[in-house]
This record gives structure tokens, sequence and C-alpha cells, in this order.
């Protein structure tokens, strides 16, 4: 396939097997997800010009090159990695794997081709791969995966919660937990908002940890967004109230 090829690729993926052979009982969440959170998590998100002008960024370079060929692939690459800060450091070779799968696209599953493209070389590149395919493929057939969407989706579901027999994609995984939540909680949201919510909630709680830590060793470990933890110290009464509703520290007992 030459390049002007790949410049006119349609996706056509493999349908989703996602969730095939899983029945998501209706179980209480371990922690109470409601959909206000959601609404507060995405007007907050409205007061962080920063995030809001990396993802229209991102975007708006989708939309400018929606091929896969090696040029408009290597300047995906290095948009999400600096944008995103997701500690890709060969961003050339990266960029040249990327091509390769995405050439084959059509003969994988959805969460197969986000591990294959995290597969490149050492430790798996999950949160990258994740939202390369987030931006430039699909937004809601990708969510998010990064420590605090993991963790928050785990936080509201609880411990151990059940897979489909075989699992073994971290993504995966990841993607099944995500629809699980959704379901308990009854969520209509996108999973964009959905993901507004898990990042900033995420934040918020080791937020709540950076401020009541009294050894400075350990808040060097906590360092945060520093656009997030401007929002957070903002004490004026319209974000305190909107923060309350983001997260009660009150649904954790």
């Amino acid at each position: 396939m030459n390049a002007g090829e790949m410049n006119t690729i349609e996706l056509k993926l493999v349908a989703p097997r996602v969730f095939e052979g899983i029945q998501f009982m209706e179980t209480a969440l371990a922690v109470p997800l409601l959909e206000s959170q959601i609404d507060v998590a995405n007007r907050l998100y409205q007061q962080l010009r920063q995030w809001k002008d990396t993802d229209q960024a991102l975007e708006a370079l989708h939309i400018r090159f929606p091929g896969f060929d090696m040029d408009a692939t290597l300047l995906k690459v290095v948009a999400v990695n600096q944008l995103y800060g997701t500690q890709l450091y060969t961003v050339v070779p990266m960029a040249r794997h990327v091509t390769e799968v995405m050439r084959v696209a059509d003969r994988r599953e959805e969460t197969e081709l986000v591990e294959q493209i995290a597969a490149f070389s050492g430790p798996k590149h999950l949160s990258f791969a994740s939202k390369f395919a987030h931006f430039f493929i699909h937004m809601e057939r990708f969510p998010l995966y990064d420590s605090f969407a993991r963790n928050m989706v785990a936080h509201h579901l609880g411990a151990s919660p059940a897979r489909a027999v075989g699992t073994t994609s971290l993504y995966k995984a990841f993607v099944e937990d995500v629809e699980r939540l959704k379901q308990r909680a009854a969520l209509s949201c996108s999973n964009k908002e959905l993901d507004r919510y898990l990042w900033l909630a995420g934040l918020y709680l080791l937020w709540k940890r950076y401020t009541d830590e009294k050894d400075d060793t350990k808040k060097k470990r906590l360092r945060m967004n520093a656009e997030v933890e401007a929002l957070f110290n903002d004490v004026s009464l319209l974000n305190a109230v909107e923060l309350a509703q983001l997260y009660s520290f009150h649904q954790d007992t």
C-alpha cells in the first residue's frame, strides 16, 4: 500500500467482541457514582484552558491529517507524546511501528489494536496507545487509559470485578470495566465525558493527599498538573461547591 492509499484508508475494524460472553449483573457499586458528578467534571473542564487547547489541537490534527502514512503518523505520535506527556522517547521508531500496525488495522479487534500499538519495545505503552487511538481513530470506541482512569474505575467498582474468561489484555479488561461502571451507575454520558470525571476526580483525591501530607519528601512525589492544582486551590464559593459535588469524601465511609 502506497502513501496515497494510506492517506485515504477507511478503518473498518473487526466488530468488537469486548463484551462477548459477559453478563453485567446489576450489582451495587463499592463507591456510588452519579451523573451529576460527571456533569460537574465537564463544567470544571471548561475552566482548564490548557487541557481544552490540547484536546482541540489533537482533534484539529486528526481532521487535517486523517490517514496513517509515515508523515501523518509521526506528527500524531509527537503531538500525543508531547501534549499528554506519555514518556515515549523514541518517537520516530514508534511512528514506523504504528504505521505498520495501521496497515492491517481492519484485521484486528479494537482492543487488540491498542495492545499492538502499545507493544513496541520494552514496557507496554498503553497510555500512549489508548490516547493515539482515542484521538485519531475513534473517541468513543477507545477510552483513555492511564493510572487515574484505571484507579478511579477500580475505586468505584470495588475489588476484583469479574473478568471475561481468558482475558489477558490489560486494555480489554479496562474497557470492560468502564462499560461495567457505566451500566451499574446507569450513566448516559459519553466515554469522553466520563474520562474527564475519572481524571479530575483522580487528581482531586491526589490533591487531598498532597494537602494533608506533612512529610516534604512525600509531597515532592505527589506533584501534579499545575493548572488543575490552581483550580483545586481556588477558594471561591462557586468553585468550592463544584468540587464538593465532584467527589464527596463522605461517600467512602
